[in-house]
C-alpha cells in the first residue's frame, strides 16, 4: 500500500483547474446518517424501455457559431467545451476529418458540465448543485429528448452526478458523487418518467456520508465503480472499486478485502480511467492528495497510475507519482504497446508521457512536443489516434497525434471554447 508523501511543494497553493473542479464535485460526508443493510443489489424493478427518439431533418450545418443541423451523424467528436473564466460551458461538434467542419455554441449551461455518448445520443450532464441530465441526439443537437433531476426529491442535497456508464441500449448507470445510491437508467428513454430504472446501494463504502463515485467502466458482464472516499475533502484513505454484475446489479465479492467487498487500490484519488480492450485490464490515473486551499495541509504525492485485473482483480501500482513526475491526471491505453498520461506539474502546466503499458517504462516525457500546456483530456480516436484536448485562453483546440512516433496528424481541430472531454460516434 502506498503511504502519504507529505512533500510540499509551494505552487500547489494555488488554486488550480483539478481544484476548481475538486470544490464543485463537493463531498457528501455532511449528509445524514444512513441505515445500511450490505452493500449491492437493485432496489427496484425496471421500468418500461422507452424507444428512441426520432431524428432531426437533415439540413446544412450552421455558420459562425449557429447551430443548424448536420447531415449524418456518423463521424463526429462531441467536445465538451469551458469558458476560460469557468463561468459557463457548452457542447460543440465537429467531424472527425479535415477540415473539422461543426457546430458550436450548443447545449449552453454551467461549467462544472460533463458529457457521455453511446450510440447516436449524447447526454449533458450538470453537476454540483445543478444536478441534472438531458438527452440529445447526435443528428439534432437543438432538440432536447428529454431532461431529469438526478436527484432523489426532498432526500439528497446535491446529487452531483460524475458518470454515465453504458452497459447497452437500455441500461446504463449513473454514478452520483453526492450519493449513497447509483441509480440504473434506461439511456433509450424518451422522457424524464422512462430514466430511473433501479438503484445500486454503496453505502456500505463510506456509512457516514457518499463514498464520492467518481468513474465508472462495464467490461462484459460487470460493473466497476471507481469511489475516491473523501474526508472533508482530503483523499485520507485509498481509493475503492466495487464490483456488480450487471444482470441483476448484485455486487461481486472480490475476495480482496476482510473489509468489503470491493477491491482497495494501491494509491489514493482515482481521477480517470481507461481500458486496454486487448488484456481487459483497467489503467487508472490517481491524482493523490492536491493539500488544502487555505495551505493548512500539504500536498501529498500519493496517486500514479495503477492496473486493475478484470478477472482476478488484482492491482498494481505501475508508476508511483513524485514531486518530479508531476500528478497523473488522465490516462488513455491506444494499443497493447502505446498508453499515455497527462502528467501534470501545476496550474496550466501539463505534459503527455508516453509509457509501456506492459511495464510502466516511461518512453517519453514530451510526447508530441506537448509539455508547460494545458493539457485537458486525452482520448484514443476513431482511427486509432491519439487525440489531446488543450486550453488556451486565446488558442483552444484539440492536437491529433500518431501514437507510434508523435508525429502530428493533420491540422488542430480548432474549438470555440477550452475542450475539456471528448466523445466519438461513429
Amino acid at each position: 500500500m502506498k503511504t502519504p508523501n507529505l512533500k510540499s511543494s509551494k505552487w500547489w497553493l494555488v488554486p488550480i483547474l483539478t481544484a476548481t473542479l475538486a470544490i464543485s464535485a463537493c463531498s457528501s460526508d455532511d449528509d445524514g446518517d444512513v441505515s445500511v443493510d450490505g452493500v449491492g443489489g437493485v432496489d427496484g424493478t425496471d421500468g418500461t424501455d422507452g424507444t428512441d427518439g426520432t431524428d432531426g431533418t437533415d439540413g446544412t450545418d450552421g455558420t459562425d457559431g449557429t447551430e443548424g443541423t448536420n447531415a449524418s451523424a456518423a463521424n463526429k467528436v462531441i467536445v465538451t467545451a469551458i469558458s476560460s473564466d469557468f463561468s459557463s460551458a457548452g457542447v460543440e461538434i465537429y467531424n472527425t476529418s479535415e477540415p473539422y467542419e461543426g457546430q458550436t455554441g450548443l447545449n449552453p449551461g454551467v461549467s462544472d458540465t460533463i458529457v457521455r455518448s453511446y450510440e447516436d445520443k449524447y447526454f449533458v450532464i450538470r453537476r454540483f448543485q445543478s444536478d441534472s441530465i438531458a438527452a440529445y441526439s447526435t443528428s439534432d443537437p437543438s432538440s432536447v429528448i428529454f431532461e431529469s433531476s438526478t436527484n432523489d426529491g426532498g432526500v439528497e442535497e446535491s446529487s452531483n452526478p460524475h458518470d454515465l456508464v453504458f452497459a447497452d441500449s437500455q441500461k446504463a448507470y449513473l454514478l452520483r458523487y453526492g450519493s449513497q445510491k447509483i441509480w440504473q437508467v434506461n439511456p433509450s428513454a424518451t422522457d424524464a418518467g422512462q430514466f430511473k430504472t433501479g438503484e445500486i446501494d454503496i453505502s456500505g463504502y463510506d456509512t457516514s456520508g457518499a463514498p464520492e463515485a467518481t468513474r465508472g467502466i462495464v467490461v462484459g458482464n460487470k460493473l466497476f465503480v471507481f469511489m475516491q472516499r473523501l474526508d472533508a475533502f482530503a483523499p485520507t484513505q485509498p481509493g475503492v472499486v466495487a464490483v456488480f454484475d450487471t444482470s441483476n446489479g448484485a455486487e461481486i465479492d472480490t475476495g480482496t478485502s476482510d473489509a468489503f467487498k470491493g477491491i482497495e487500490l494501491p494509491a489514493f484519488n482515482p481521477w480517470e480511467i481507461s481500458l486496454d480492450e486487448a488484456t481487459n485490464t483497467i489503467f487508472v490515473a490517481a491524482a493523490g492528495d492536491f493539500g488544502a486551499f487555505d495551505g493548512s495541509r500539504d500536498p501529498a504525492f500519493t496517486g500514479g497510475i495503477i492496473t486493475v485485473d478484470t478477472e482476478d482483480y488484482s492491482t498494481n501500482l505501475l508508476i508511483d507519482d513524485t514531486e518530479e513526475t508531476g500528478r497523473m491526471m488522465g490516462v488513455e491505453v491506444v494499443d497493447a504497446n502505446n498508453a499515455f498520461l497527462i502528467s501534470q506539474a501545476g496550474f496550466g502546466s501539463s505534459s503527455v508521457v508516453k509509457f509501456n503499458p506492459n511495464t510502466g517504462a516511461i518512453e517519453n516525457s514530451s510526447f508530441g512536443s506537448i509539455s508547460g500546456v494545458d493539457v485537458r483530456y486525452l482520448a484514443k480516436g476513431p482511427a486509432g489516434n491519439l487525440w489531446v484536448a488543450i486550453g488556451d485562453a486565446t488558442n483552444p483546440r484539440v492536437v491529433v497525434l500518431n501514437p507510434a512516433d508523435g508525429s502530428q496528424v493533420g491540422a488542430d481541430l480548432q474549438t470555440t471554447l477550452n475542450p475539456a472531454g471528448l466523445n466519438f460516434v461513429q
